[in-house]
């Protein structure tokens, strides 16, 4: 399995749209789009997900998060909405795999949504 690692809200919509690309997958056809790439950091991490209305995530919960469970799916997702990403998910063949971003978005969420990665810089 492929190692994906979020560490910013950057890096989320880069992996996000690696994902969707790497999968070739359409989120233009979903109503909702890829509102990932319209959002800044404070809408994605406080708003909700575009036509739908339902909060995208839950700071330092991804359990309860919206968007983890749509993209758990099955008995993880507990929306009311379909597992997303359409068609057919899990999709696992390509790097990066869904399980990959599922628990790298996850690590992010539960480390409270940082907007930038944290400096690493030697002293």
């Amino acid at each position: 399995m492929s190692t994906v690692t979020i560490n910013s809200y950057a890096d989320v919509t880069t992996q996000l749209n690696n994902f969707v690309s790497a999968n070739s997958l359409t989120p233009g056809l979903a109503q909702h789009g890829a509102f990932w790439t319209t959002l800044t950091y404070t809408e994605f991490t406080t708003g909700t997900v575009p036509v739908y209305g339902i909060p995208i995530l839950v700071i330092n919960d991804s359990e309860n998060s919206n968007i983890i469970q749509v993209l758990k799916g099955g008995a993880a997702n507990k929306t009311g909405f379909p597992d997303m990403p359409k068609p057919s998910p899990p999709y696992n063949s390509e790097i990066p795999t869904q399980t990959a971003i599922i628990q790298a978005l996850s690590d992010w969420i539960d480390n409270g949504c940082p907007e930038f990665a944290k400096n690493t810089y030697n002293t």
